[in-house]
């Protein structure tokens, strides 16, 4: 079986639960969409599961490509302890961005790692591609953190820029005119369905969002599990 999650942002109690919900299997591919860390309580704990999970496979969302552009200039030396205050030039100049979306749970989940464990993590989240391609019962898939900005039928994916896999915002009637479904999160779909009471994966004729809003489950979000081989949908 292969499933998809989207936007998980540090939510890892519910990501386990969601694998017992769908009885997930090392046979089974797991597909999460990016921005599994930032917002929520656990991104580290979550990211370390997922490094022991060889049937998961991150994508890069927007938050991660934050998190990297901060965290490989971090001294060995950073502790959470230290860190604002003893290098306040590089968090007012590089971190600030992360720090407003939301980055500080993981920054500081990070700092607490040894720097071995630090540098595990990085690599880990390196290897995270912007897309990627499968195939499951004959249909053709696309899966991506945002969507695809600036689409326009027929250019190659090599030609698109990094943010537009991750910044993309499409609306309910944007039309990814591809051989492809495109499977994506990044924006919640309570944002399209302001009037629900709980949040739903959202179906058009080109494109199925995934997010669902997990981390924000106040509001009506929860975490939704696709699974491809007959659509079925799991929440938590």
């Amino acid at each position: 079986m292969t499933y998809v999650m989207s936007d998980l942002h540090g939510c890892c109690k519910q990501f386990l639960q969601m694998c017992e919900t769908i009885g997930l299997e090392e046979k089974d591919d797991l597909f999460l969409l990016g921005d599994l860390v930032d917002r929520g309580p656990e991104p580290m704990p979550l990211l370390l599961e997922c490094m022991q999970r060889p049937n998961v496979y991150p994508l890069m969302g927007n938050h991660e490509a934050l998190f990297l552009r901060c965290a490989r200039q971090i001294s060995p030396q950073a502790t959470p302890e230290n860190f604002f205050s003893g290098y306040f030039p590089f968090v007012h100049e590089v971190c600030t961005p992360w720090l407003q979306n939301g980055g500080e749970v993981t920054l500081m989940q990070f700092l607490a790692l040894s720097p071995a464990k630090r540098q595990l993590v990085l690599a880990y989240l390196e290897e995270f591609s912007l897309h990627e391609h499968c195939v499951v019962e004959g249909v053709p898939y696309l899966l991506t953190h945002s969507g695809i900005r600036g689409y326009r039928k027929g250019k190659p994916l090599k030609e698109y820029e990094p943010d537009d896999f991750l910044q993309a915002r499409p609306s309910v009637d944007t039309v990814y005119d591809n051989d492809a479904v495109l499977v994506f999160g990044h924006t919640p779909t309570l944002s399209f369905l302001p009037a629900a009471a709980q949040a739903e994966v959202l179906f058009t004729e080109s494109y199925i969002n995934v997010d669902c809003g997990a981390v924000f489950s106040g509001a009506g979000g929860r975490l939704a599990c696709l699974r491809l081989d007959d659509r079925k949908v799991f929440y938590v």
